[in-house]
């Protein structure tokens, strides 16, 4: 009897063992420039975990707004001086009309972000507001794949 355990057990073993299984373990997330570069190249698809209070208003040394954001985008270019760039769009309702909101992300090698936003009217586009922060990876933004 313990023999047909013990061979049941094996054969158990060797069964789950070869099961496909969804991944457990968390996704990377990059501390740096090189780890997001390499991972965009491998076609992994990064989304940013962005705090704009964690950022500075371009310009100025003040504090961005309190918003915090998980963004995922539709694809990435890494330009020429190695700058990773990536944008999107989309609509949302606000109390007084419709909007379509622009945000575009540059990261450069030393892990600085440039964070532009622009508010377009739905209707025609006319820019509303616009506004640009001083990001740092570690800092104000992390990247998940």
């Amino acid at each position: 009897m313990t023999s047909l355990c013990t061979s049941l057990i094996v054969a158990l073993m060797i069964v789950s063992a070869s099961l496909p299984r969804d991944a457990v373990a968390a996704e990377p997330k990059s501390a740096d420039y090189a780890a997001l570069s390499e991972a965009i190249l491998e076609g992994k698809e990064p989304r940013v975990l962005i705090d704009l209070s964690a950022c500075q208003v371009h310009g100025a040394d003040i504090a961005g707004p309190p918003i915090k954001a998980s963004i995922r985008f539709d694809g990435y270019m890494i330009q020429a001086d190695g700058t990773i760039a990536f944008a999107t769009t989309h609509m949302t309702v606000r109390s007084d009309r419709s909007v379509r909101e622009f945000l575009s992300f540059r990261v450069h090698a030393n892990g600085k972000i440039d964070v532009r936003t622009a508010t377009l009217g739905a209707v025609n586009f006319a820019v509303l507001k616009e506004s640009s922060f001083d990001c740092e990876i570690g800092k104000a933004a992390t990247f998940h794949w």
